[in-house]
């Protein structure tokens, strides 16, 4: 993608040091059209700085302009997309733990989405491209759950813990900004909604995604009798990179979905890679939902409801080609493990 006079169109990434912002950056990266401006709180922490240093290599490291910038501060924000063409908005609060205090999360998730938006407006940005979540489409009361959801559907609000109204809110408030512009101020914005992320890290770290593999891999509870729509990571980071390179994209929401499973099936595909002594796999399912568990909201909601999200858009819109839900699994394994993020039990 080369702009008149040879110039390559700038996007700004916010979040890049993140489990999909890392995977987002290299997609554009690797792409080679676009000039890539990326986010970090402090550009100067080589502990966030130095894993995408090591993971993208010299060579697609140097192509990148590090820039501040926080989501609670709107100044650093505008200065970060400032001259930019694109924004890709990957950044938002995703606590490894559950969160009391809903502040924690849904001030940062919605004032940072609309302190960018304010941004690309004020910038003249020609498109936004925002991640979601899938749990602002598929969270219901059980008397209203769906057998298949689509993205016309969103989550009640009522049954959503303080995270999932954070990512709720955000796109809420991200929507409601769009259709209040006058005619000649409108931009294009696409949502990205991918369901429970997973696949390879690049960086070694706290996050959500990894905690689920270590449950996995090592055992660490028994799973709940709950269904869970899996995506690769890679394909999350192609549909952010396609929903700014495809035109018909605007203004619409994406679903990513490779397949909805349960953590009994993904174990099993571990264990058919690993094979039986390298990690205590276990595939067994508590009865009940535990009602001391601090998603026990969630749980209940899903607990033995069978149900699919429709990902059809994003393969004709965006032209996704999904991974295979196995190597998913296996290759996030195996980078966690390349990255001392688990034990190498591996047989030698």
């Amino acid at each position: 993608m080369v702009e008149q006079g040879g110039i390559l169109p700038k996007v700004c990434i916010t979040g890049i040091s993140g489990y999909i912002g890392s995977q987002v950056t290299l997609s554009y990266l690797k792409d080679g059209g676009f000039s890539v401006r990326g986010t970090v709180r402090d550009p100067t922490n080589e502990a966030k700085v130095g894993p995408l240093r090591k993971a993208f290599g010299e060579e697609l490291f140097s192509k990148i302009e590090l820039v501040p910038a926080d989501l609670l501060d709107a100044d650093s924000l505008d200065k970060a997309i400032a001259g930019c063409d694109y924004v890709v908005h990957t950044a938002s609060p995703l606590p490894t733990k559950p969160v009391e205090n809903e502040d924690e999360v849904v001030k940062p998730a919605v004032e940072g989405t609309l302190s960018v938006l304010r941004a690309a407006l004020k910038h003249k940005v020609k498109r936004v491209v925002i991640t979601s979540s899938g749990l602002t489409i598929n969270l219901q009361k059980r008397e209203n759950a769906k057998a298949v959801y689509t993205e016309d559907d969103w989550s009640d609000p009522e049954v959503l813990s303080n995270y999932d109204k954070s990512k709720y809110l955000a796109e809420r408030a991200a929507w409601d900004f769009m259709n209040a512009l006058p005619a000649e101020d409108k931009f294009d914005l696409v949502v990205i909604i991918p369901g429970l992320v997973q696949g390879p890290t690049l960086i070694n770290a706290d996050f959500s995604s990894a905690n689920y593999m270590k449950l996995m891999m090592l055992s660490l509870y028994p799973f709940p009798q709950v269904a869970f729509p899996i995506v690769d990571v890679r394909d999350v980071a192609q549909a952010h990179l396609q929903g700014v390179k495809v035109a018909e994209a605007k203004n619409q929401r994406f679903i990513l979905v490779s397949k909805t499973a349960r953590f009994k099936e993904l174990t099993g595909y571990l264990k058919e890679h690993f094979g039986e002594g390298t990690y205590p796999f276990k595939t067994d399912e508590i009865p009940e939902c535990p009602m001391d568990n601090p998603r026990a909201k969630l749980l209940q909601i899903l607990w033995n409801h069978e149900y699919t999200m429709d990902r059809t858009r994003s393969e004709k819109v965006l032209g996704i080609q999904y991974h295979d839900i196995k190597a998913t699994e296996v290759d996030m394994a195996l980078s966690m493990i390349e990255l001392g993020m688990l034990p190498d039990n591996r047989q030698k």
